[in-house]
């Protein structure tokens, strides 16, 4: 029995910040939530603390909190700038809006151009935003960055696919390329022979005009 009372008074005695860490750690985020806010407003600078909230309401499946929040944190936040815009990416992505998503994988990347994850998040948002070329490059660091990913082989299959569709439309664009240049040469060829016909006929009609001036000076 007193062993349970001094375990409670242990309990009792951690701040906010520490019940709610935690939680968070131990994977149960909706008991986290309200440590985790009242130390936030315990400790409105604390960075850390923003980050948990913004990662605790994505997996709550509430992205617009998670954005509201984590939009908030960077403004104090000092060292873990990227890990904002990586996250701010994660749910702009599951809200669909794939190009706000590309765009705070790159922020997170200019910071931390080794979190190798940011570049196969990336690269998913370009896929969706039919970016083939960037998508294929990112999937390409990701593999150099992480090896031994479980997602190599089919991140492998992807990058070969990608490949083979550029091939296809870069074929595609010299042939399309080549028949505007025929239909080109075509319209320049019938300008060209208009051109000569005009000239023959210009010239005619100045004999024929030498002849009547001949005739005129006869009479």
């Amino acid at each position: 029995m007193a062993f349970i009372n001094l375990l409670a008074a242990l309990v009792l005695s951690l701040t906010n910040l520490q019940q709610g860490e935690q939680l968070f750690l131990d994977n149960k985020p909706r008991e986290a939530l309200p440590h985790l806010e009242k130390a936030l407003y315990e400790n409105p600078q604390d960075e850390k603390i923003y980050l948990y909230l913004g990662i605790i309401y994505e997996q709550l499946n509430d992205a617009a909190k998670s954005i509201q929040i984590l939009k908030r944190g960077l403004n104090v936040s000092q060292g873990h700038k990227d890990l904002f815009y990586y996250n701010l990416g994660n749910n702009h992505f599951q809200q669909q809006e794939y190009t706000v998503a590309e765009q705070m994988y790159s922020k997170t990347l200019e910071i931390n151009g080794a979190l190798e994850v940011a570049y196969l998040n990336r690269a998913n948002a370009r896929l969706e935003l039919e970016q083939f070329q960037e998508a294929r490059q990112d999937y390409i660091d990701y593999l150099r960055l992480d090896p031994d990913t479980y997602q190599r082989e089919n991140i492998e299959k992807l990058i070969t696919l990608l490949g083979q569709i550029l091939e296809e439309a870069e074929r595609k664009s010299q042939e399309e390329l080549e028949r505007q240049t025929a239909l080109l040469n075509e319209v320049l060829d019938s300008l060209r022979n208009a051109s000569e016909d005009t000239r023959n006929l210009s010239a005619g009609s100045e004999e024929i005009q030498e002849e009547y001036e001949e005739i005129d000076i006869e009479d």
